[in-house]
């Protein structure tokens, strides 16, 4: 947008906007970043206008000055800033006829009435069907503008087909919609994996605020795939009641893959997924750092557990989990079952299990299934009892029932996780007759 404005159109030679922007047409451009600037500003003044006419203003992270204090502990000074925020803004509507263009751009969406209550004239592009691919490359840009990328690879990598490589860069960096069919690839990622011809997580994470772990926590929600998302509920940003899955749509780990019309409203329901596997990797990546290995420890030894399940080595997948949960920090400490039951789900699903967390029953709710090709195992966890509650609540429950026509071994597996201890003092395994 700055460099359109400017005039710079050897920039954009043999792009689509090339005929279809006037060239002889340039705006002085006030560009802000409020990754720069210091969060007290409160106002600005239009001082090029006389000289130069009307301009272009670029306002990129427009939300920094608040999720940057979403924490718990510095919640009075997010609220602080908003109200400065709204201040900054109603200049801009005072000053309109100064203005040409403006764009604003953040992470992010917080409501009018918070922030841009007195510009109100807005125009909100994030779920506009004319905008679904601006931002991100089509897989026909990538094909197109990439080839000679491509083929270097291929080169490099010559067991590779091209359309194999294809298929797995849609795989790692694919996948981000606005509208549940047209799909993009981030080009951050896409640059990086061109650049290094790696596949690898370039999508980082570690400025990930917490404050989304104790969400997890609080909203008892660990399960972020195929979720149900209504778009009203986008428009609720609460910074004292703030929503798990629309932060995660709003900041890029959750996107559309589906968009279903809704029979008693005019807007959609859509279904939310990870976009692809750099972004899922990554999320898993985020938590169980933040949780588990802070330390500094490997992670790479919960892929054990992936061994034990397909080994019916149940020993080693007790010893693992043991060894996990002695990291946990005490921001963490295992209080409630709620956070035992994610950080299991979320080590298991990691490390490509298929499993399902606080699963109903005729009879009640199991807490955890991990299913292979030859096993099923039956999870019940307690907090200071016993195993043998454990196992009793497996048997009267009847927890088996739910896969007597399978042809696999049932394995009704107890633990108890004692937070005087601060680990998993007993484990306890039945075999399960269908």
């Amino acid at each position: 947008m700055e460099q359109l404005a400017l005039g710079r159109k050897d920039l954009f030679k043999d792009l689509w906007i090339e005929d279809k922007w006037d060239w002889t047409r340039k705006y002085p451009v006030i560009r802000i970043s409020f990754t720069q600037v210091a969060y007290q500003t409160n106002g600005l003044e239009f001082e090029v206008h006389a000289k130069h006419g009307k301009i272009v203003l670029l306002i990129d992270e427009y939300d920094k000055p608040i999720i940057d204090f979403l924490e718990e502990k510095h919640i009075e000074t997010a609220t602080e800033n908003q109200a400065i925020m709204k201040n900054f803004y109603s200049c801009l509507k005072d000053n309109g006829h100064l203005i040409h263009t403006l764009l604003i751009t953040g992470i992010s969406k917080f409501p009018r009435v918070s922030i841009f209550s007195e510009l109100n004239h807005l125009d909100d592009l994030t779920l506009d069907p004319n905008y679904v691919n601006l931002l991100g490359y089509t897989q026909e840009e990538l094909e197109k503008y990439f080839d000679e990328h491509l083929d270097f690879y291929l080169t490099k990598h010559n067991k590779e087909t091209k359309q194999g490589l294809l298929d797995k860069i849609r795989l790692w960096y694919n996948g981000f919609s606005w509208d549940g069919e047209n799909r993009v690839y981030n080009p951050f990622s896409i640059l990086n994996f061109f650049q290094k011809n790696t596949f690898a997580n370039y999508w980082f994470v570690s400025g990930t605020p917490t404050f989304l772990l104790r969400l997890m926590f609080e909203k008892k929600n660990y399960e972020f795939e195929n979720v149900s998302f209504n778009v009203n509920s986008n428009n609720i940003y609460d910074i004292h009641k703030l929503e798990l899955i629309p932060i995660l749509f709003q900041t890029g780990y959750l996107t559309i893959v589906e968009a279903k019309d809704n029979p008693f409203s005019e807007m959609k329901d859509y279904v939310l997924n990870y976009p692809n596997k750099e972004v899922r990797d990554s999320f898993y990546d985020f938590i169980i750092n933040s949780i588990c290995f802070t330390d500094g420890a490997d992670k790479k030894f919960i892929e054990r557990i992936s061994r034990g399940f397909i080994e019916n080595n149940l020993d080693e997948v007790e010893e693992v989990i043991d060894e996990m949960f002695k990291d946990v920090p005490h921001d963490f400490y295992v209080k409630q079952e709620v956070v035992l039951h994610c950080l299991l789900h979320i080590v298991f699903t990691y490390v490509g299990l298929q499993i399902q967390s606080e699963v109903h029953t005729q009879k009640g709710r199991l807490d955890a299934i991990v299913e292979t090709k030859s096993h099923v195992y039956i999870f019940e966890f307690k907090i200071n009892k016993t195993v043998n509650e454990a196992i009793k609540q497996i048997r009267q429950k009847e927890y088996g029932l739910k896969y007597a026509k399978t042809k696999k071994q049932l394995i009704g597996i107890g633990a108890n996780y004692s937070t005087k201890k601060r680990c998993f003092d007993k484990w306890k395994r039945i075999v399960i007759i269908k």
